[in-house]
């Protein structure tokens, strides 16, 4: 299969994520998000058993590589929480295109934990991407219904996931793909199980569609989805395969016209209209290493 068919069909699948969390109704974000990692684990644990269990065994990874991991899959929890929350409280448009500014944060957080600099684009992309914000999130702010929490949560869900993402930057090389996914995914389980836990949800006791939307979720939107854009990214360059999944806001607001009848609305074309050149630059920068320290 060519690598963008690859990705066509990779936007397709992870744009219906927003879709079936819709369609699991009430039920509390940090419950989807767990049954999302804990069946995408499962998933991912039997295509490698079957294709070599060896590289699974811990003695493979040494101690900062294990912490690591245990990191990412806590910002990774941390993502769905916040974001599946979101998408719950305000519109899946203002949700996706707010959770999508993860490229700027990465630019703004790149210098400090991956010691690059960035170029002059990096500063238009962040100018550019904040007033968006600001006008999509301002607009909502005057609002007594929680599209204003939705919002912020779309953002710390894109800050989260910035996090988990140069995590990977700095382990991905070191280790397979697929075991650093199932170990990582397997972390961030546990954790969004500790926290329903905390929060006294229950676990079980839910609706038999709601469990088929929370297997739908591991199965498409990760189990087909990102499963392709991983294979796409040794493919092709990594920022092609970036600008091709920033389709994913476009798409998931006609799905929810479709089938919510909800639409952008206010100033919203305005704010996407700075934040989508925003991201653009962002994933067109090419940032140079600092010099070492003498």
């Amino acid at each position: 299969m060519p690598a963008y068919v690859g990705l066509i069909i990779a936007l397709l699948a992870v744009s219906w994520a927003s879709i079936f969390i819709r369609w699991c109704g009430d039920t509390p974000a940090l419950v989807i998000s767990f049954y999302r990692m804990f069946w995408s684990t499962l998933l991912l644990l039997g295509y490698q058993l079957i294709r070599d269990p060896k590289k699974l065994h811990l003695k493979n990874f040494n101690k900062q590589t294990k912490l690591y991991i245990g990191i990412a899959g806590i910002f990774l929890a941390l993502h769905f929480g916040t974001w599946i929350a979101s998408v719950q409280m305000t519109t899946i448009s203002h949700s996706l295109i707010l959770e999508s500014t993860h490229p700027v944060f990465a630019l703004i957080l790149s210098p400090i934990f991956l010691k690059e600099k960035g170029s002059w684009n990096a500063f238009l992309a962040a100018f550019l991407t904040m007033i968006g914000i600001v006008i999509i999130g301002g607009q909502d702010f005057r609002l007594s219904d929680g599209r204003f929490t939705g919002d912020l949560l779309a953002l710390a869900s894109a800050l989260f996931v910035t996090f988990y993402l140069l995590i990977a930057r700095h382990q991905r090389l070191k280790i397979d793909i697929i075991p650093y996914l199932i170990l990582v995914y397997a972390s961030a389980t546990i954790t969004l199980f500790i926290l329903v836990l905390a929060f006294q949800y229950p676990i079980w006791q839910y609706p038999p569609q709601v469990h088929g939307m929370m297997l739908l979720l591991a199965l498409v939107p990760t189990g087909i989805g990102h499963s392709l854009i991983n294979w796409a990214a040794r493919k092709v360059p990594v920022y092609k395969v970036n600008f091709i999944i920033l389709g994913e806001p476009i798409i998931a607001s006609i799905l929810a016209y479709l089938f919510f009848a909800e639409q952008p609305y206010g100033l919203f074309y305005v704010g996407a209209a700075l934040i989508i050149p925003g991201i653009a630059l962002a994933l067109m920068n090419r940032p140079l290493r600092k010099p070492a320290a003498p």
